[in-house]
Parts: C-alpha cells; sequence; structure tokens
C-alpha cells in the first residue's frame, strides 16, 4: 500500500463493412486535444459505432469533477479503439476499457529559477487487434527521462535534480515480451512530436529479485537512440528493504552514457516512504546528480520531502513538496542554498490505479 501510494499509486466482435466513423468525441477541454482531432480526421478501416457504446458503462458521479474523469477516460478508451482500427476491425471488448493513465497540473518554485508551472500527463492504449503484446503510448513528459530511462522515482512535477526538466510531447509504439522469474523485455519507438518530428528507439531488459524475506533488487539496462543525442545506455539500480509496516527505504542509482555526455551522466537518491495510514504518506529523500569528466562532477545535491494524499476519490491524489538544494553548473559560479516548494493535483484514470 505504501508503494502504490507515495510512487503514484510513485508512478493498458470483428464487424464486416464498417459504417461510416462517429464524429469525434469532444476534446476542447482535453489536454490532448491536438493529438486527438487529428486522430478524428483520419478514418481507420476497423473503427465501428459500435465502440462508441464499449467505454460508457464506468459509473460517474454528479460532481463536476466526476464528469470530467469519466469524459477523460471514455475519450482515451475511444482512442484506443481508433488506433487499433487501423490494423483490422476493432475488438470491442474490455481489451480497451485496459487503457489507463494519468493527468498532473501544478507548479514548482524556488530560489534559483522561480515559477515553473507544469502540466504532464501519460496515457497507455491497448491495441488488442494488433497484439496483446503492444500498445501505444501519449504523454506530455521529459523526453530526456523517458527515452533514457534515467526517471526519477516522483514524477508527478518534473525533476528537481539532475538538469533543467524539458517537458515535450510524445507518441510512441511499445512493445513488452511476458516476463519470466522476475524479468522482462520491452522496446518502443516513437517522436517528440515538433517540426521536424524527432525520433527515438529505445529496448530495455527489467529483472526483480527478492532476497532476505524483506528485500527487492531491480536491475534495469536500457539502451537507446534518440535524434539529439545519438546512441546510448542507461544502467539503472534499486535496492529496497520494508523496515516496519509504516516504513520502506530505498536506494537508487543510474548511469548514462551517450554520443552526446561528458563521461557518464549519474544520479543517485537514498529515500524512506513513511505511511501515515488514512490514505496519507510522507517521503524524505536525499540526492545527488552530476556529470563525470565535466568542469563541475557534482551538479546538484539536496533533501526534499514530498507529502502525498488521495482526495475525496480514489482517483484524485494531491502532493506536496519542499526541498533545498545546492546546483551548481561552472566553476565561476557559488555554490548556495536553493530553497524550494512544490504542489500537483493528480487524477489517475482506467483499470490499471485498481491493480
Amino acid at each position: 500500500m505504501l508503494i502504490a501510494l507515495v510512487m503514484g499509486v510513485t508512478l493498458s466482435v470483428a464487424v464486416a463493412d464498417p459504417p461510416s466513423p462517429e464524429p469525434p468525441p469532444e476534446t476542447e477541454s482535453s489536454p490532448l486535444a491536438p493529438i486527438l482531432l487529428t486522430v478524428s480526421a483520419i478514418e481507420p478501416r476497423g473503427y465501428a459505432s459500435a465502440a462508441t457504446e464499449l467505454c460508457k458503462d464506468k459509473p460517474g458521479g454528479a460532481a463536476w469533477i466526476d464528469r470530467m474523469h469519466e469524459g477523460l477516460y471514455r475519450t482515451m478508451c475511444l482512442t484506443s479503439a481508433r488506433f487499433d482500427g487501423f490494423f483490422g476491425n476493432a475488438r470491442f471488448d474490455d481489451e480497451y476499457q485496459a487503457t489507463h493513465g494519468s493527468i498532473a497540473v501544478g507548479t514548482q518554485w524556488d530560489e534559483r529559477d522561480h515559477w515553473d508551472p507544469s502540466l504532464r500527463f501519460r496515457v497507455s492504449l491497448r491495441l488488442p487487434q494488433l497484439s496483446d503484446r503492444f500498445s501505444g503510448f501519449i504523454g506530455r513528459l521529459d523526453p530526456d527521462e523517458y527515452v533514457t530511462d534515467a526517471r526519477d522515482d516522483f514524477d508527478t512535477l518534473p525533476r528537481q535534480f539532475a538538469g533543467e526538466p524539458d517537458d515535450q510531447l510524445l507518441m510512441g509504439l511499445g512493445y513488452r515480451q511476458p516476463g519470466r522469474r522476475g524479468g522482462y523485455f520491452d522496446t518502443s519507438v516513437g517522436a517528440k512530436l515538433d517540426w521536424p518530428p524527432e525520433p527515438y528507439v529505445k529496448g530495455a531488459y527489467h529483472l526483480a529479485l527478492p532476497f532476505l524475506e524483506r528485500n527487492l533488487l531491480r536491475l534495469n539496462e536500457t539502451i537507446f537512440w534518440r535524434q539529439e543525442e545519438g546512441f546510448g545506455t542507461t544502467a539503472s539500480i534499486d535496492i529496497e528493504r520494508l523496515l516496519t509496516e509504516a516504513f520502506l527505504i530505498r536506494w537508487a542509482g543510474s548511469g548514462t552514457f551517450s554520443e552526446d555526455t561528458e563521461g557518464m551522466r549519474w544520479y543517485s537518491t537514498v529515500t524512506l516512504y513513511q505511511n501515515l495510514g488514512s490514505v496519507r504518506a510522507l517521503a524524505y529523500q536525499a540526492a545527488i546528480s552530476g556529470e563525470t569528466d565535466h568542469e563541475v562532477d557534482i551538479g546538484d545535491y539536496g533533501f526534499r520531502v514530498i507529502y502525498r494524499r488521495r482526495l475525496d476519490r480514489d482517483w484524485l491524489f494531491l502532493e506536496l513538496r519542499s526541498s533545498i538544494t545546492w546546483p551548481r553548473e561552472t566553476l565561476l559560479e557559488r555554490r548556495e542554498s536553493n530553497w524550494g516548494a512544490g504542489a500537483a493535483i493528480e487524477m489517475q484514470f482506467g483499470e490499471r490505479r485498481k491493480k
């Protein structure tokens, strides 16, 4: 329960001669509107009007937040059926309802960079007609973190350590091989939706090994190519231990080599998670990051506290942060304390939040 709560619970009838597709779902209030309108303008060969009934069976409340949540889920579910229709007659069953994702709105402030508003979302689209092992992806996040797999445990807001965040809109297609003995392989190909588009491709192997009852070791190796950075690889390791029912501690470290790096970009954290009960939790984290062969080996280090709680709905979360860091980019710059704070609201939707 602790890991699920803190990490973002911290973070997927064949038809012959189908009729003309239904008008696209309303997307005026959705941050995904540019993508959805583009998809709606193209007619997939297997999309049928019956699909509009598929995603309407989720109960919703009368409040505006419930209507917003229901509309967001339905839009993504229908988008999944549209994409899948390109590969044949869409299968209008429960598989599309496994589409899931989250959207987070918030802001961060610190003494150095001042205010930094943020809108982040990620959606995993089920594509059963193509294959149960494939899924689509749409998201707005930091492409450097996503492609290289050098990610933070807390991604509701942009990363505080290890460089400047640069959130962009990404779209891709992923494949995941079924796991064996705690390990699995996945790969994805996609592009940053800019003009001209900037493509990427990556493959990763993930291994999780429990040991000594209360401990877990995670090993990840990622090989990637992106237009901005060339070829590269990221190796990461996590070790966590359940101390008591209320406390869990995790050490995480990663290193990234690429054609664009000066030596190795590295990042390390120690995080203590505390379950406060009543759908509330705290995380206390110390972090350090840098790049070997750079004029400043240690680019940033510091501490932060993250408070997370569930609001009136089991899919709605509030996250509050406070931090102090000591960043430095050049030898001429003096390392000084940098106080910061942040707040975000995260809405999760789809079946995955229940698992």
